[in-house]
């Protein structure tokens, strides 16, 4: 009789190897959480919620850039449009040109204000001591520092 047993082992001996190392297979597969290259930082391993954090990071301050290009813009259409209405022969109002300057300035001065606050929220909003934050916490925080 175990020389019966015996002989189906051998025969069915893949089987029975699979059976040993499925358990192992299983759990490694449920245990370990996928990981990718950080974009950041090529040498450290991410995981996808860290990612998701990278990417979060990058769209703000590229966000950011985009605001400082359309004030640049801004500031540069005026300028030209000016420059223009001077050259068809408009006559030049010193006051309207304060007024035009004084906007502009106080106009960049907002923009930046505002995009530097919203950077570094960015910055202290998506990680708190390591962890990652939720929206609801962040927005929550964020109300109670207003007030």
């Amino acid at each position: 009789m175990l020389y019966e047993i015996w002989s189906f082992i051998r025969h069915n001996s893949g089987i029975f190897v699979g059976f040993f190392l499925l358990p192992f297979i299983l759990i490694y597969a449920y245990s370990c959480q996928s990981v990718v290259i950080s974009s950041l930082e090529p040498g450290r391993k991410v995981t996808r919620a860290e990612l998701i954090a990278e990417v979060d990071l990058f769209l703000a301050q590229a966000e950011s850039k985009i605001q400082d290009l359309d004030r640049q813009d801004l500031v540069k259409g005026t300028i030209f449009n000016s420059l223009v209405e001077l050259a068809q022969g408009g006559t030049v109002n010193p006051a309207g040109i304060a007024l035009v300057i004084g906007n502009i300035l106080g106009l960049g001065a907002v923009i930046d204000n505002v995009r530097k606050r919203t950077f570094i929220n960015t910055i202290k909003g998506a990680y708190s001591n390591g962890a990652n934050r939720t929206q609801k916490e962040t927005s929550s925080s964020e109300t109670k520092t207003e007030t």
